[in-house]
This record gives structure tokens, C-alpha cells and sequence, in this order.
């Protein structure tokens, strides 16, 4: 038979009573949204710092071709297409961050947080491997800001906060939509490598 009094079992009453005994949610976001804009300016000046070192790079490329020199354009063309893929990357981090952004500056009660930082925290735990691998040194600006809004988090709501399948769903339409727009960025702020120098890649980004 069921105890519906057991002391260890809580519901959501008793989170909310709890919740009551901590620090008010919005000061704890507001403390997050603080670390991410500083990630989202950091972010943004890696890419404008890779946006320059493309142009260069294609610049030298279609010297190459004017000189005939193949070797050289294909070798160039690979760089390229790995700062690409690394802008790519970079960019959908950016927007989701954005995105992130936008969710945690409506959080104001409870319900709002409920609501809105499942998918906040599924979105962010997706983008940091891709982060680590590509720029270490904002990975570790990233994980200091994962911390804190796990921390905000699990203040909250006395434990750390699971994500449900409809986050998870919502959380993989985010980094799809980030990521098409991303690539969308990429494709028209700069132009292909010249015919006749290709490299060992695809320059689509995949």
C-alpha cells in the first residue's frame, strides 16, 4: 500500500515550497545572462577573427590560379574549407546562444523556468563537445557558464533538472534552425574557391 505521507517523497509542492526558501529565481538568471552575453561577444569575435583569415585565404587562392600554381591553391583550399567548417560551427553556437539568450531574459516565476530551461540546458550540453574540439580556450568560458546556470537551476529546484523527450525535441529544432542559418551566413558572405582548384573536402559543410 502506497504511503502517501512518506517524508522522502515530493511532489511539486513541495518544490515550490522549497523554492520559496531560496534565492528568487530572476537574480539567478540575470546572473547567467551576464556570463552568456560575455560568451555570445566572445563567440562573435572568433568568427569575425576567421571571417578575415578567409578572405585572405581565398585571396591567395585565386593568385594561385592566376599563377597556374595547383599545388599550392589545393593546399590552400583544404585550410579554407576547415575554417569554414569551423565558422560554421561557431556561427550555429552563436545564434542557439542567442536563442538561449531570448528564453532566459522571459524567465520570471517558476513556471517559466519549468517551461523554458529544459530546453535552455539540453541546447547548451549539445553544443559543448563542437565547442571543446574547435576553440578551447572558449570552452572553458562556455563550461563556466554552464555551470553557473546549472547552478541557477538546481538552486531552483533542489537537484539538477531532466530533460524530457518534448526538450529534447525542441532542444535538436533549435541547433537545426541555428545551423541552417549558419550555413545560410557563410554561403553569402563568401564566395566558392575558383574552378579548378578543389580540395580533399567538400566545401559545403556538412
Amino acid at each position: 500500500m502506497t504511503n502517501w505521507n512518506n517524508p522522502q517523497s515530493k511532489g511539486i509542492s513541495d518544490h515550490i515550497r522549497s523554492l520559496k526558501k531560496e534565492a528568487p529565481i530572476k537574480p539567478r538568471i540575470q546572473n547567467s545572462l551576464v556570463q552568456l552575453n560575455k560568451t555570445v561577444s566572445t563567440l562573435d569575435y572568433k568568427v569575425k577573427t576567421l571571417d578575415e583569415k578567409d578572405a585572405k585565404l581565398f585571396n591567395r587562392i585565386v593568385m594561385a590560379k592566376k599563377n597556374h600554381d595547383i599545388s599550392t591553391g589545393r593546399v590552400l583550399a583544404n585550410e579554407l574549407v576547415e575554417i569554414r567548417k569551423n565558422k560554421k560551427i561557431l556561427n550555429t553556437m552563436k545564434i542557439s546562444l542567442e536563442q538561449v539568450n531570448l528564453r532566459l531574459s522571459t524567465v520570471s516565476d517558476l513556471g517559466d523556468a519549468m517551461a523554458s530551461l529544459g530546453p535552455v540546458m539540453a541546447t547548451m550540453n549539445a553544443l559543448k563537445p563542437a565547442l571543446g574540439k574547435i576553440m578551447p580556450e572558449v570552452s572553458r568560458e562556455f563550461e563556466s557558464l554552464f555551470g553557473i546556470l546549472n547552478e541557477s537551476i538546481s538552486g531552483s529546484f533542489e537537484g539538477s533538472f531532466e530533460f524530457d523527450g518534448a526538450s529534447n525535441e525542441e532542444t535538436e529544432n533549435i541547433l537545426k534552425e541555428a545551423a541552417a542559418v549558419a550555413g545560410t551566413r557563410v554561403g553569402d558572405k563568401f564566395p566558392s574557391i575558383p574552378t579548378g582548384i578543389s580540395s580533399s573536402n567538400s566545401i559545403g559543410l556538412q
